[in-house]
């Protein structure tokens, strides 16, 4: 019988080079175990050469300090002094420092089984949420401890004011919702402790309100006393305000009595600053819709006044701040007219002419303004009705004439009106 001849498979080929290169590994490590270790030591020098040169390990002194927490306390016992906070030396990669803050660590005294007394206790550091970091040493590595009797006492409640309330504002009361808590901590602290106190802020306050407010154990020298525990740590106080003052601008007046001299008015009253501020209660407020400055005399007066008067308030209320008023009366001449008959006079008359007004141009009336002192003031001659006649040189026979008219009037005065404003005159040849 023939046999039929197929060929091999290329995964049996593989299988078949594996086992026999495991059994030449096998047989070369009994051989020669020596040379397995050196090449295991070789791969891990190598590791850790080529790791510390990509992210060396740094060994210093953590930035922040850490307090220390007292853990374990008896149940008797109580911590009486303020533990310290300590620096930590640690070794860590240098990646791992970019990630290390102070929550990774704690740092503790263990306080079991121990008594009341001072005491030195070692410092233990923990490291939490970060891998790779060693903790080499804390510094310092022990600190003093002072576990006392825990006791217990009832304290009274104090309040205390902080700031000012707005002007015109009065604190009527404040009133805590309790009288008394109970406090609890080391025995010397706890004797230390005269009251707790509750510091209550009424800056700005123009209302009463309920106020949430911590105490806060204190001496009877007033200092704080840190390390005793409060129950309950806050009340409720009861700010009561009440507006005492009330702040109103009031006008000022002034009383002006007299009549300046003849042919002279008052043209205005002039008050310098017109109000003032004023404080008081509401009832002696609503009182007061102006406030009078006196009386300004002006009899007399033929120029204006300037008196400076003090601000006088009356009992019950105040001037916010010290005022004195100026008080201007002004004063001015009146101004009014007057009527004047005048008879015309010719002025320049050639020689030779003889010049005789006309029956209707022997009476000129004009009318004057200015002020009544200098209306009051003219005389007989001060206003003339002139007829200037240097005209009618060229006339050489009896004729009937128009000739223009001016009125000549002291500085001051105006003319308002004149009729007739031409004359008219016969002229007759000598």
């Amino acid at each position: 019988m023939s046999r039929s001849h197929f060929p091999r498979r290329p995964d049996v080929d593989a299988r078949r080079l594996a086992r026999d290169l495991w059994r030449r590994g096998l047989a070369t490590v009994r051989s020669t175990p020596g040379l397995l270790l050196l090449s295991l030591l070789m791969a891990i020098t190598l590791w850790v050469f080529v790791t510390e040169e990509e992210n060396p390990t740094l060994v210093d002194v953590f930035p922040t300090k850490i307090r220390v927490e007292a853990v374990n306390v008896g149940q008797s016992l109580a911590v009486a002094n303020v533990l310290p906070s300590v620096e930590v030396r640690i070794a860590a990669p240098a990646d791992t420092w970019e990630q290390l803050t102070a929550v990774n660590f704690r740092a503790i005294v263990d306080l079991s089984g121990l008594e009341g007394r001072e005491q030195q206790v070692s410092v233990r550091i923990e490291v939490d949420g970060v891998r790779g970091v060693r903790v080499l040493e804390a510094l310092p590595p022990v600190i003093i401890v002072n576990l006392e009797d825990f006791v217990t006492r009832e304290v009274p409640v104090g309040t205390r004011l902080i700031g000012t309330l707005p002007r015109g504002y009065e604190l009527e009361q404040a009133t805590p919702d309790r009288l008394s808590v109970e406090i609890a901590g080391p025995e010397s602290l706890v004797a230390l402790v005269h009251n707790v106190i509750a510091d209550v802020n009424v800056t700005g306050l123009t209302v009463g309100i309920e106020q949430s407010v911590q105490l806060v154990p204190r001496s009877e020298g007033g200092g704080e006393v840190v390390g005793v525990f409060i129950d309950p740590p806050a009340i409720v106080v009861d700010v009561v305000v009440r507006q005492s003052t009330l702040r109103r601008t009031v006008a000022l007046e002034v009383e002006v009595s007299g009549q300046p001299a003849v042919g002279y008015r008052i043209t205005g009253i002039v008050v310098q600053p017109a109000t003032v501020m004023l404080e008081g209660t509401f009832e002696r407020l609503q009182e007061l819709a102006t406030l009078s400055l006196g009386r300004v005399t002006v009899d007399g007066a033929r120029q204006s006044l300037q008196v400076t008067l003090p601000v006088v308030v009356p009992e019950g209320v105040r001037a916010a701040s010290e005022v004195s008023v100026l008080v201007i009366v002004s004063i001015e001449a009146a101004f009014g007219s007057t009527v004047l008959i005048l008879a015309p006079e010719f002025v320049n008359v050639p020689s030779g002419l003889n010049v005789s007004l006309g029956e209707a141009s022997r009476q000129i009336t004009v009318v004057l303004e200015g002020t009544l002192p200098d209306l009051n003031a003219l005389t007989t001659g001060d206003v003339r009705a002139i007829v200037d006649a240097s005209g009618l040189g060229d006339v050489s026979e009896t004729t009937t004439v128009t000739l223009p008219l001016s009125i000549e009037v002291p500085p001051g005065i105006e003319v308002a009106d004149v009729r007739p404003q031409v004359v008219s005159a016969t002229v007759e040849v000598q």
